[in-house]
């Protein structure tokens, strides 16, 4: 049963509910309010650029995740994971396109670099039958805040700001992080299948 296995394991369902708040709060703003303040900062070239820079930081931190093999590997993400607040504040603060660029580069990194030891993680401490039920978990908690943040993003960041909101997501990133490294089950879980 689905549901069994994933309240068996309290890293797998530790994460999955604080990446809901991370998707609605860091994750959902960060794409629409990125898109307008960069358009109309610098144009939507600039935009484009930035989100190239980002890709590249993705293909850097997904080699990062290839040669490093931590052995507490959601910790090793976690802490990669302050990198990306780097990017939103230095948007929340307008400042000139190399730094923004600098800032995705940085994001991009962290995110391939988490989300490789997350689903590294999944996939060697999770029996091969109950992957598909548990991704459903993962994608219905996590998918679906990143929507619901979007959505709201536009109206939230009317009422208090744009660059408040991303600075509001730059806190809540370093929450999350935290709580993945206090939380044991999550910071304390070591990596299988070495190899």
């Amino acid at each position: 049963d689905g549901w069994r296995e994933f309240r068996a394991r309290s890293w797998l369902w530790g994460v999955i509910a604080v990446w809901t708040v991370y998707g609605f709060a860091v994750l959902g703003p960060v794409l629409p309010l990125t898109a307008v303040l960069v358009t109309q900062a610098h144009g939507s070239g600039a935009y484009g650029m930035l989100m190239a820079v980002n890709g590249a930081g993705s293909v850097v931190g997904g080699l990062m995740a290839l040669r490093l093999r931590p052995s507490r590997p959601l910790a090793a993400g976690a802490i990669a994971l302050p990198l990306v607040a780097v990017s939103l504040v230095v948007l929340a603060l307008g400042m000139p396109l190399p730094v923004l660029a600098a800032g995705q580069l940085l994001a991009g990194a962290a995110a391939a670099f988490w989300l490789v030891m997350w689903s590294t993680t999944v996939q060697t401490h999770v029996p091969p039958e109950a992957l598909n039920r548990l991704h459903a978990y993962d994608v219905a908690g996590s998918l679906l805040m990143v929507a619901a943040g979007r959505a709201l993003a536009g109206p939230v960041a009317e009422a208090v700001g744009a660059p408040e909101l991303l600075v509001a997501a730059a806190v809540v990133n370093m929450g999350v992080v935290a709580v993945l490294l206090v939380a044991r089950p999550i910071r304390q879980l070591k990596r299988r299948g070495l190899g």
